[in-house]
């Protein structure tokens, strides 16, 4: 392959990870807005029945409606976040350059930084 082919081919394979990365943060900020609005809305819904003066039997199914929903919203955004890992993977080994900024650091979850304790000189062990 010439150069002129290569440049060719590194340009296009840029304009494509530009599109997609433009509607992988659109995906990903929906997910993130959905929570957030089925969250306000599950935390209005016993106030609501409360200021009614009614029974906490009283819409009680449809409370749980929505949690179950937000369960499957969150595991929606577990696997964006997997697929973005892997999207991130792909363009390492593709040698193009970040789309974005972001925290690319991966964050300890709760149990991994549950693990790690202090020895006797401060020091973090794991």
């Amino acid at each position: 392959m010439s150069f002129m082919e290569l440049r060719q081919n590194q340009l296009r394979r840029r304009e494509a990870a530009t599109e997609i990365f433009t509607s992988l943060e659109t995906f990903e900020k929906d997910l993130g807005r959905t929570l957030a609005s089925v969250s306000l809305l599950i935390g209005q819904l016993p106030v609501a029945r409360a200021k009614a003066n009614m029974s906490v039997v009283v819409g009680q199914e449809v409370i749980d409606r929505f949690v179950a929903a937000l369960g499957h919203i969150n595991q929606a955004m577990g696997a964006a976040v997997e697929g973005h890992n892997h999207l991130e993977q792909t363009r390492r080994a593709l040698r193009l350059p970040e789309m974005g900024g972001g925290d690319k650091d991966i964050i300890p979850n709760v149990a991994q930084a549950a693990d790690q304790v202090s020895d006797d000189h401060g020091r973090m062990t794991g």
